[in-house]
């Protein structure tokens, strides 16, 4: 992975590099920074088996004034032979669901995009890791999409789990996610793991956060970046691999996929880009005896 020259557009949350061949960068939709950063305790709860002491305690280690997380919205755009793609599209514009001071920090992602030069041209795809509304309501708010002529991608297991009528996720994920479905309608194209779904990008399968939950592998020329979606929400979850969120809907499953991508990743000096991490989301894993460190690659 090529490293931007310094001071490239990473003050409007836009960070440009290059995987081999492909053109890429990182579009923020949004950074939830102090003192709007949610406390880590919502993201890992004595019901996910995280006793609060114990998240306390790693919090005090790492040298955490605030126990909270910067959870950031981080859009990945990348050129392909097919052309211009988008990985997760963020939370849209006016988007109600943390609160009024919360708004207004996110659904940047559109306006970023004319910032960076891109909006100009509609996306011939998008593609998503999976469903959650922090991932696709930037693809179709307000009810249409967002990109019309962009073919739209996301998991086999994620469109049949969300659309079954027995589907027993909480109201407040399966809503938004049938509304995209709905509104994306005939565009949006089922894949499976292991399918090279455009030109250099294959999918991975990286399954439990939801049944459908897919990381993206870029590869060219000799060079690969793993876009891992949400395998995990805080550098912690690195230290601390059995940590789930209330949003893993397979517990077990997550742990596991959180594992081998991590494996994956250290063992191959990987980089990674991850969706909620501070901008741009990017990094090295490194391997420490059972578990893993996050090493950030700053603009």
């Amino acid at each position: 992975m090529t490293q931007p020259q310094p001071g490239q557009d990473a003050g409007r949350g836009i960070h440009r590099f290059t995987v081999g061949a492909l053109t890429c960068a990182v579009v923020s939709d949004g950074q939830l920074d102090p003192p709007w950063d949610p406390p880590l305790r919502e993201f890992f709860t004595p019901a996910t088996g995280v006793p609060e002491r114990e998240l306390r305690a790693a919090a005090a280690r790492e040298g955490r004034a605030r126990p909270t997380v910067t959870c950031g919205y981080n859009c990945l755009c990348v050129e392909t032979a097919d052309g211009f793609a988008v990985i997760d599209t963020g939370l849209g514009r006016g988007f109600p669901g943390y609160g009024p001071h919360i708004t207004p920090l996110v659904g940047r992602f559109a306006g970023r995009l004319a910032e960076a030069g891109l909006r100009g041209r509609e996306p011939a795809a998008v593609l998503f890791t999976h469903l959650h509304e922090d991932h696709t309501r930037g693809a179709v708010w307000p009810g249409e999409p967002a990109f019309p002529d962009a073919a739209a991608y996301a998991h086999a297991a994620e469109l049949a789990y969300w659309s079954a009528p027995s589907c027993p996720a909480p109201a407040d994920q399966r809503g938004p996610a049938l509304r995209a479905i709905r509104a994306l309608g005939a565009g949006l194209r089922a894949f499976e793991y292991g399918a090279e779904v455009l030109p250099n990008v294959r999918t991975v399968e990286a399954a439990g956060h939801t049944p459908g939950h897919t990381a993206f592998l870029l590869e060219s020329r000799g060079e690969r970046l793993l876009c891992a979606g949400d395998t995990f929400h805080d550098p912690l979850q690195l230290g601390h691999l059995a940590w789930r969120t209330p949003w893993d809907l397979d517990g077990p499953r997550s742990v596991l996929s959180r594992r081998r991508l991590l494996d994956l990743a250290a063992a191959e000096r990987l980089p990674v880009h991850a969706y909620h991490l501070p901008f741009p989301g990017l990094g090295l894993v490194e391997r420490h005896g059972d578990a893993f460190t996050w090493q950030p690659v700053l603009p």
